[in-house]
């Protein structure tokens, strides 16, 4: 399942957010249509999302209760304090999981908010992070091979936060359309075009 990070790169994390944002913008304007079912079909993707978050980030990488129960309390303890720890490959390997954890948390975020249309950005985060906090402790209880580690809890925070915001930008930025938007030229009297 790691080896999902090595398609992580500048490109892909721009056009995964770009995708992200049309997506937003389409459900909007779906919803702008009149269409009050965007909040129950919005449950839809956000249980997919969350079954393969779960699916991803809690299948042991050795068998249960045989690993070592290493637990990383100290944000950027491994990249950041501790150069003799990893080498170069290790550390860009560490970074670009953690863009992939903050990416895997974007469509949760954006999905929380067309569900939960009522919450806002701060309890999409909290929301995130709750999840977050739930996988590290379950991998702590499994001690399958995993490491526990605070900067995810932070990156799948700050991954869920901007899927969140992301939705918020689309809300705010999609002008409402006009009742007179599907109708021909000819129609409109008394606009110039």
């Amino acid at each position: 399942m790691w080896e999902i990070i090595l398609y992580v790169n500048p490109l892909t994390v721009t056009a995964g957010i770009l995708v992200c944002q049309f997506v937003c913008v389409l459900a909007v304007r779906f919803e702008q249509k009149g269409h009050e079912s965007v909040t129950r079909i919005a449950k839809i993707p956000l249980g997919i999302f969350l079954g393969i978050t779960l699916l991803a980030t809690l299948i042991p990488s050795q068998g249960i209760g045989t690993g070592d129960s290493t637990v990383w309390v100290i944000p950027g303890q491994g990249i950041l304090f501790d150069n003799s720890a990893m080498g170069d490959m290790e550390r860009s390997m560490y970074i670009l999981q953690q863009v992939a954890n903050a990416a895997m948390f974007l469509p949760l975020g954006i999905c929380f908010r067309f569900a939960f249309t009522r919450a806002n950005l701060s309890t999409a985060a909290i929301a995130g992070c709750g999840l977050s906090l739930i996988i590290e402790l379950a991998q702590w209880m499994m001690n399958a091979g995993r490491v526990v580690d605070i900067d995810d809890v932070i990156v799948n925070t700050a991954g869920a936060f901007i899927g969140a915001l992301l939705y918020t930008l689309a809300k705010h930025f999609t002008p409402p359309q006009s009742k007179a938007a599907g109708k021909s030229p000819q129609h409109r009297r008394g606009v110039q075009l």
